[in-house]
């Protein structure tokens, strides 16, 4: 045979075997079972998340509106991290032999379960979030009902997922998804304002809308400036507190700073820090950066002076 022809016939051959390679190929492990994403996020009507200590997290949409097991509305930016994440997943690539027995043993012993709902009694997906990989660029996964976990990403984005799902050290916390709003009040709404200050009590007041008055510590009506009243009344419109905190901390014999009512909530704050810290914020008039609060005797929460300088504030700041 002319060599011509033979090298022809050999590189026949060898393009019939790479076809032939390529379509045999059964080993592959990425199918359409394993894809991640959910892409009408806007049909997700529940999530329920759940780590290997007990801990359960679901969150309900109703009315357009997220709840957490059933009881708190939740963080407007939490739930908008983790739709935008379920939607955006992808597969990097199938988790490298050596890592695989590894990797299998880390999901089955820390792994976060992930249950995704689109308006169904079952779930649209289910898979395990378990650790990041070693440059943290991504995350193990595996999907329920399969045997090969994948590393996931969000391709363009560098960091590990657990995260943008809420999960902390393979674990998940009602407190790091609750809205931390406090007071949503248009100023047509609130009846009436009260102020107690507790390190200078001649500055306490009361303020009644509708119409306006202003009364003193001792509940005499006093000249005001409307439009810092305004100003004061405007200010509760959205109010935040930083974090709740995970355990209630003893405040029994903490320094209590102010007691605000408005309406019929109750917001109380604290010093933190010992009783020679609030004198000197007293005869300083230093800035205290953070405080301590509750609300109606709930949760202790930490609010930060900034926010909140705007509502806790003297009578003469409003004269």
């Amino acid at each position: 045979m002319p060599k011509k022809q033979l090298f022809y016939l050999v590189l026949i051959i060898l393009f019939a075997a790479i076809i032939w390679f390529l379509s045999a190929d059964k080993k592959s492990t990425i199918t359409t079972d394993n894809n991640f994403l959910v892409s009408d996020t806007a049909s997700v009507s529940k999530i329920f998340i759940a780590d290997r200590s007990g801990n359960t997290i679901t969150l309900d949409k109703k009315e357009n509106i997220w709840i957490i097991n059933n009881k708190y509305e939740v963080r407007k930016d939490a739930i908008e991290t983790i739709l935008s994440t379920i939607n955006q997943v992808r597969i990097q690539r199938p988790v490298p032999k050596n890592a695989f027995d590894n990797v299998v043993k880390n999901l089955a012993t820390t792994g976060v379960k992930v249950e995704i709902y689109t308006n169904k009694k079952t779930p649209e997906k289910t898979y395990t979030i378990g650790n990041s990989t070693a440059n943290h660029l991504g995350t193990y996964m595996l999907m329920d009902g399969t045997e090969n976990p994948f590393i996931i990403h969000i391709p363009a984005f560098n960091g590990f997922l657990s995260p943008r799902y809420g999960i902390q050290g393979n674990k998940v916390n009602e407190k790091d998804w609750r809205s931390t709003n406090i007071f949503k009040l248009k100023h047509e709404n609130i009846n009436a304002i009260s102020i107690k200050n507790f390190l200078q009590p001649k500055q306490s007041f009361t303020l009644i809308n509708g119409p306006l008055a202003l009364l003193d510590h001792s509940g005499v009506e006093v000249d005001f400036n409307k439009e810092k009243v305004l100003q004061l009344l405007n200010a509760f419109e959205l109010l935040n507190c930083e974090s709740y905190k995970d355990e209630k901390e003893k405040i029994e014999f903490a320094i209590p700073m102010h007691e605000l009512i408005v309406n019929n909530d109750t917001l109380r704050t604290y010093a933190i820090g010992d009783l020679h810290a609030a004198k000197k914020e007293k005869e300083e008039n230093f800035t205290v950066k953070r405080m301590h609060a509750t609300l109606n005797n709930g949760e202790l929460m930490l609010i930060q002076d900034y926010v909140f300088n705007k509502v806790l504030i003297t009578i003469d700041q409003l004269q």
